[in-house]
């Protein structure tokens, strides 16, 4: 077998990543010939073909997926073994992975990039969807750090609580659950709005994923109509800009509902279920302990 250089597999992560030649040349800051010629060199060194074309792109052998959690495990432990251990922000040259549903996009991400962009003006961030298993993307580096529930997972992953996030319902002010101070079981079960979010699978060991399958993004998942709801949205600010315009109501964050109240859009329902409040907590790979970089992203987002 020939030898394999670092920049081979480099360039296999990134197919992997990108299934597209073009896309991988850009992350890599290559040019498309010398990723095509660097593609060439791994089949003759595994000899299998390692990626098939097809219309939607570059699809992955059998091989190539047998090979690829390794291959990223073992790139990011070599960037870590030459990482300085002390980490400056300020001289930072790095890109963070952070995995996020809308909830955390909403609520958090702005005011973490405004911070970055002025302590760190070289460290780079990229937001991923959270619909694929948590446990999964840390496994294999595809996330450096998770947003969620706080969960039951493996030991390996470390779930450290960070707040928690109560759920409240809400309506328009001049909806007759309000102005006629109606019991909650008086509420149709098919005007209430349901929040689900996307992605292809719910998260393992988070209720439905890092969102929630009831009435909200990290919503209350013990409490699911009787009737299906006729109305099923996304995210929770889709379901709380119906709510406002409508007579459908909706369970949802406090913190996502927060604007809209102080507006005037919507009211809160006060005491009409019990109070539900979803722990929230910053996950990540134990393995990372002792990545300054990233005990520096987290102290960050905590700070925030």
């Amino acid at each position: 077998m020939m030898a394999l250089d670092l920049n081979l597999l480099r360039v296999f992560d990134a197919l992997m990543e990108t299934r597209s030649v073009t896309r991988a040349a850009r992350q890599l800051g290559l040019t498309q010939p010398a990723v095509s010629h660097a593609l060439a060199r791994l089949r003759r060194v595994m000899d299998d073909p390692l990626f098939l074309r097809q219309q939607s792109g570059l699809q992955p052998t059998a091989r190539a997926e047998e090979i690829a959690g390794g291959v990223r495990r073992g790139l990011a432990q070599f960037q870590a073994a030459l990482a300085p251990t002390a980490f400056e922000p300020a001289r930072a040259d790095r890109t963070f992975t952070l995995a996020a549903s809308p909830y955390f996009c909403h609520l958090m991400v702005p005011a973490l990039v405004a911070h970055v962009r002025q302590v760190a003006p070289g460290v780079s961030l990229r937001i991923v969807p959270s619909g694929e298993a948590v446990v999964t993307l840390l496994d294999h580096g595809t996330a450096d750090l998770a947003l969620g529930a706080a969960m039951s997972l493996p030991e390996r992953i470390v779930v450290e609580p960070f707040y928690e996030e109560q759920m409240v319902w809400i309506a328009a002010p001049d909806n007759p659950v309000v102005t006629q101070r109606l019991p909650l079981a008086a509420i149709d079960p098919a005007a209430r709005i349901t929040i689900t979010p996307g992605g292809p699978a719910p998260l393992p060991g988070f209720p439905a994923g890092i969102g929630a399958t009831a009435q909200a993004d990290l919503g209350d998942w013990r409490t699911t109509p009787t009737v299906p709801s006729r109305i099923t949205v996304y995210e929770s600010q889709t379901a709380v800009a119906l709510v406002a315009r409508t007579d459908l109501v909706a369970r949802v964050s406090a913190r996502i509902a927060a604007p809209a109240v102080a507006r005037g859009d919507v009211v809160v329902l006060d005491g009409v279920d019990e109070e539900v409040r979803i722990p929230i907590a910053l996950i990540w790979h134990a393995r990372q302990r002792a990545d300054q970089g990233l005990a520096w992203l987290r102290a960050t987002i905590r700070a925030l």
